[in-house]
């Protein structure tokens, strides 16, 4: 049976062609969103060039991006006009003007975050790809600015956030179990699949695994010192994860808890963001938005590194700072430093900060004997363990020693700076652009962020350039960053409140009519709300900057390495230049791999020495590592009277054994 035909009286159907012939007009004529649609697609054209396409792809995916932004504040207008009722017109100037710093952000990620983009297109820069991820960040760009609007102007808006605002703590806990596991199960995927994780993995689970056999710290995989981890860097709070290390004694078990940590970081961030803004909605969104950036997703998958469980002692220790509990503040902040000697510095900016706020001596000066001594211990055990100081590798560029660095950048401020630029521009930009770029700055709780970034930017070495602009020293300064935005919100809601006096007024009509919504959730509480939708849609936007990460592909000796690693003995010795392979070995006593022995600035790099590489497995892939001199290390295996027979030899994957 044919479906009956629809009966429109003339006159509706005029009003209908009537009405989409003015929001055309009201549209396409409005000259704010015809100068930024034409500016987006010179900015595709831009793009696509930057990737060097052929011209006539060029001028394809620009005027896709034109006619598809024209179509999309068509939609908008229409949607807006029928749900707030105020003239098209106006409603399409107050779209152009909203969309410029949705725009500016999100977008100008395709562009400057080269390394990002290469990694994503992975070398292979097809109109398709770029199309997709310009496609992406615009349909984010126009859902964000719809939402925005809707929670400005929308009646109903009101009532869902007083709704959300009563089991803001109900979303919480199931976004965190969610997160964690979604995560989880992509972590098992990885590890699986020998994706992301190397030989750092495997000397944090040596480590555990020795720790809890009653040898404290001992790991082989050292590289600048023999046979203790505490040459690298102190942690005792590894040895609070013994418990639940020993239930399952794996590198996963380790994985596992990084994990959760990451994911409950969440909640003290939220009682955090609540606690500065007042808003239960704004601090859900600002949580969710920390968990998806690149630098906090990007650590699921990095090599075992213990910094990811300072995040949420930071914020802990900042929450009862704020409530002046001293003793939960005190006890959280050795938490932190506790994680790493790297965070010491956080009990020293406390004190800054205290003393900024005006609090008592005891709130100064206790983060500040804390800072001193930890700090004195933690060099007293480097000097008695450290054989090998590996300064040069990482910061020889500004001399051989921590004082003539600090020299060599206060006399050479110009030279310091070009080389951060040289070394860290994607990163910072990477780091900063999920964050709004400038807007942490407005608040004092920035400081947090400076003794790491001063770290990480003092390094000679690209550490972002293997992961497209992300690092995993970056785990405090995001936190300090997300603090430092809950600063910002809490500016903006002062100002907001003086506006509305003056502004909102002044035109009693409109807040009686259309905008008396603002009323009911609060000016303060739709302020917080809206500026944390508009840093949500920043981090999402950057999603394609950990992309790198997902563990969706493998290389082709993935199956290969599988077997071979299946076929090492429990109990015996075993070295490898393949450090995907030594994580999943490292639960015995003796693991080993080549380290930067071949440095000319520190030839005796190697502390073992090369004969412990001569184990009685020796699993080697490919000699291709610029850093390692692999082929001089592993040369023992092919010369002439060798003791070692090749057990396994597929897809460039080798295992040996001594006879």
């Amino acid at each position: 049976m044919w479906p009956r035909r629809l009966e429109v009286s003339k006159g509706k159907a005029d009003a209908i062609v009537t009405d989409y012939s003015e929001n055309i007009r009201d549209t396409w004529f409005n000259p704010l969103q015809l100068v930024l649609s034409v500016g987006i697609g010179f900015y595709i054209w831009a793009v696509s060039g930057a990737l060097r396409m052929q011209a006539t792809t060029r001028i394809v995916l620009a005027l896709m991006a034109f006619v598809g932004l024209i179509a999309v504040w068509l939609v908008e207008t229409s949607l807006l006009t029928r749900l707030i009722k105020l003239p098209r017109k106006e409603i399409a100037s107050k779209m152009a003007i909203s969309w410029v710093p949705l725009f500016l952000l999100p977008l100008s990620a395709l562009y400057f975050s080269h390394r990002v983009s290469s990694a994503f297109l992975k070398d292979n820069p097809t109109a398709a790809r770029v199309m997709a991820l310009a496609i992406s960040l615009l349909v984010l760009t126009a859902a964000g600015s719809v939402v925005l609007k809707l929670l400005l102007l929308w009646r109903r808006a009101d009532r869902f956030l007083v709704w959300l605002e009563r089991r803001a703590i109900i979303f919480l806990w199931a976004g965190v179990a969610l997160y964690f596991i979604v995560f989880v199960a992509l972590v098992f995927l990885a590890y699986a699949r020998f994706k992301g994780f190397h030989s750092d993995l495997g000397q944090y689970n040596q480590t555990l695994w020795a720790s809890l056999r009653g040898s404290i710290f001992w790991s082989t995989l050292e590289e600048t010192s023999p046979d203790s981890y505490l040459g690298t860097h102190i942690s005792p709070f590894l040895l609070l994860l013994l418990p639940v290390y020993a239930i399952r004694q794996s590198p996963l078990t380790y994985l596992v808890m990084r994990s959760l940590a990451l994911s409950l970081a969440a909640v003290p961030l939220f009682y955090c963001v609540r606690r500065m803004t007042g808003s239960a909605v704004a601090s859900l969104v600002l949580a969710g938005a920390f968990l998806l950036h690149p630098e906090i997703v990007s650590q699921h998958f990095t090599s075992g590194y213990e910094v990811v469980f300072a995040a949420a002692f930071f914020f802990a220790a900042f929450f009862f700072f704020m409530e002046q509990r001293f003793g939960w503040f005190m006890f959280f902040l050795v938490m932190v430093l506790s994680v790493r000697e790297d965070f010491i510095p956080v009990a020293l900016v406390f004190a800054i900060y205290a003393l900024i706020r005006r609090r008592s001596a005891i709130w100064i000066m206790a983060p500040l004997a804390l800072f001193l001594v930890w700090g004195v211990v933690a060099n007293l055990i480097f000097n008695a363990v450290i054989v090998h100081y590996g300064f040069n590798l990482y910061y020889g560029h500004f001399g051989d020693s921590p004082a003539q660095m600090a020299k060599t950048i206060i006399t050479y401020p110009i030279y310091a700076l070009e080389e951060i630029w040289r070394y860290h521009s994607s990163y910072l930009y990477n780091l900063m652009l999920p964050a709004g770029l400038l807007l942490p700055l407005a608040s004092a709780v920035i400081i947090f962020t400076l003794p790491n970034l001063a770290l990480t930017l003092t390094r000679g070495q690209d550490i972002s350039a293997a992961a497209g602009g992300i690092s995993h020293y970056s785990v405090v300064v995001v936190s300090a960053l997300w603090l430092s935005l809950s600063g910002f919100i809490r500016i903006i809601q002062k100002r907001a409140v003086a506006a509305d006096v003056s502004v909102f007024a002044a035109r009693s009509d409109i807040v009686k009519g259309k905008y008396s919504s603002l009323q009911c959730y609060g000016l303060q509480g739709r302020v917080a709300v809206f500026v944390s939708v508009v840093i949500a849609i920043f981090v999402v936007g950057t999603a394609h900057l950990w992309l790198y990460y997902l563990p969706f592909s493998q290389t082709p000796d993935t199956a290969a390495l599988s077997r071979a690693v299946d076929m090492v003995p429990d109990d015996v010795s075993v070295s490898s230049n393949d450090g995907r392979a030594l994580s999943h070995l490292s639960s015995r006593w003796e693991v080993y791999e080549p380290l930067l022995w071949d440095v000319p600035e520190e030839p005796d790099r190697l502390p073992q020495g090369r004969e412990q590489l001569k184990a009685e497995y020796v699993l080697v892939k490919p000699f291709t590592n610029p850093h390692y001199n692999d082929a001089g290390a592993f040369r023992f295996l092919t010369e002439p009277g060798s003791r070692y027979q090749l057990l396994f030899d597929e897809d460039g994957i080798r295992l040996y054994k001594r006879n």
